[in-house]
């Protein structure tokens, strides 16, 4: 496994349409610390950017030893949960396909919401596969792909072997799922990538996120902090089912700590995925 560094330690948790640090001071953050990829959100690549720039964004990754794990280029994918229409870009995916391809991802993170989306991610699946890329949707609350078996069942609805999952387990826990061996085995055809997050789920916990299920309260941790995410558990599940793709860093920006601090202290903390 590789490790990827999400845009997302740049943006703050729930601000995901802003980035602290340029593309470039990115890129560089993320080679510094030691991380093989960056996933590129739409604080720095959306399907508009003109693709020269793309092509130069895609020079930055080369000269800092990088590439791009996935893109997501569409600030509603960001906020799946909570966006009504963050599946609107299904519906026309030669934007970002374009942009992908120039920049040099082989994955998209998209969004599925509704029973009427499915045919729009089936046709996007069969565009994207004409250019050797692949759409991942993550486990996520408020989607269709919340537990373990909501991710099954669509899978088989969806039909398209390019079209898969970015397993996560802290989104897991929030639907009262488990994430290690036993969950895993079942997606183990699906798993395109994976996100790492940490959340401790709580009673007393100072945020809410509503779920199908009903409101689940958690506290935001950084992943490694003890009492959320337990990442042996999660990475002996991955290593059951053989999972060999990237492992990137989901974690948003936490306030009164730089951008360099929390990067070394999340690479520091999933170092163990990629031995």
């Amino acid at each position: 496994m590789q490790l990827s560094l999400s845009g997302r330690i740049v943006e703050a948790e729930h601000i995901k349409t802003n980035s602290s640090l340029n593309f470039v001071e990115f890129a560089e953050l993320a080679a510094r610390v030691g991380f093989n990829a960056i996933c590129v959100r739409a604080t720095h690549l959306n399907s508009a950017t003109p693709l020269e720039r793309v092509r130069e964004m895609r020079g930055i990754l080369e000269e800092n030893g990088l590439v791009a794990s996935m893109v997501m280029l569409d600030s509603r994918v960001a906020s799946q949960g909570t966006a009504p229409d963050a599946a609107a870009p299904l519906r026309n995916i030669t934007p970002t396909l374009e942009r992908a391809t120039a920049i040099g991802a082989d994955m998209i993170r998209v969004a599925i919401k509704h029973e009427e989306d499915i045919p729009w991610a089936q046709r996007a699946a069969d565009e994207a596969r004409e250019h050797g890329i692949r759409l991942a949707h993550q486990n996520h609350t408020k989607t269709p792909f919340e537990t373990v078996a909501d991710c099954v069942e669509m899978f088989e609805r969806i039909d398209r072997p390019n079209l898969g999952l970015i397993a996560e387990p802290a989104n897991f826990m929030l639907c009262g799922e488990d994430y290690g061996a036993e969950a895993l085995k079942p997606l183990a055809a699906h798993i395109f990538n994976v996100y790492v997050q940490n959340l401790d789920v709580s009673d007393s916990g100072s945020s809410t996120i509503e779920t199908n299920r009903g409101a689940v309260r958690y506290e935001r941790l950084v992943i490694g902090d003890a009492g959320g995410v337990n990442l042996e558990h999660f990475h002996d599940g991955l290593n059951a089912i053989g999972y060999a793709g990237f492992v990137t860093s989901n974690q948003p920006a936490i306030a009164e700590t730089s951008s360099e601090e929390l990067s070394k202290q999340v690479y520091a903390a999933l170092a163990r995925f990629a031995q």
